[in-house]
């Protein structure tokens, strides 16, 4: 994840694994003290063991700019978990950090990655959340009322965020559009083909408006300095 409260979109995935026995690591790029106090009670709740709980520090909206130094991180962090499979927020320019971390688990880790939508694009004020503009390949699982009531309590554990108010307003909204986003009864992912991370994976209009965005710019020359040779 990059950063705590990310892992709400996948919070019922994660407890499902737990609870046949699959070990779980969950590290997350970013973090201050407050958020990581809240990162652990979440882990916690869904049975993660804090041996299994990692932290990168990199600073928030900046994670695009640290990737050269990030990079051996996430590789050691590889190297000691030794994971069959990665999930990470998908490539799908919502945020440059979620972008540059998607960047760094594809560089450290040469196994299967699977993506997660979290919301894009930056290119317009009001942005889809937890859905992909691709569909192909996107596996889908439905929540229990259990699991959709322990996702509630997982977005309120980050008090020290509006994350609780934010998804609340935003299914309001499409519910008043009769477009319920059903956000407390599916999660989402997809295997991450091989990607050109100087290319945005959406349609038209959606790919052209992020190449006419700052954002885009930055991340284009953020890539510049990640891949030249030290």
């Amino acid at each position: 994840m990059t950063h705590p409260d990310d892992e709400i979109s996948i919070c019922a995935w994660i407890k499902r694994l737990v609870d046949v026995g699959a070990a779980v690591h969950i590290n997350w790029t970013h973090n201050i003290a407050v958020r990581e106090r809240e990162a652990r009670k979440v882990a916690a709740i869904l049975g993660v063991p804090a041996n299994n709980l990692s932290f990168m520090h990199a600073i928030d909206g900046s994670v695009c700019d640290d990737m050269t130094a990030l990079l051996p991180k996430f590789r050691e962090l590889v190297d000691r978990v030794e994971p069959d499979r990665i999930a990470c927020g998908a490539f799908e320019q919502g945020h440059l950090d979620h972008d540059a971390t998607n960047w760094l688990v594809n560089q450290a880790f040469g196994g299967p990655i699977f993506e997660i939508p979290f919301y894009h694009p930056y290119s317009r004020r009001l942005q889809t959340m937890n859905n992909f503009s691709i569909h192909e390949g996107v596996e889908r699982i439905g929540l229990t009322v259990q699991e959709a009531r322990q996702k509630v309590d997982v977005a309120k554990c980050y008090k020290s965020q509006n994350i609780w108010s934010v998804l609340w307003w935003y299914e309001v909204l499409h519910y008043a559009k009769f477009q319920p986003a059903q956000l407390r009864k599916r999660e989402l992912m997809r295997l991450q083909r091989p990607t050109d991370f100087r290319v945005p994976y959406h349609p038209d209009p959606i790919r052209r408006e992020v190449e006419a965005c700052d954002s885009w710019r930055r991340w284009l020359a953020a890539l510049d300095r990640a891949n030249m040779p030290p």
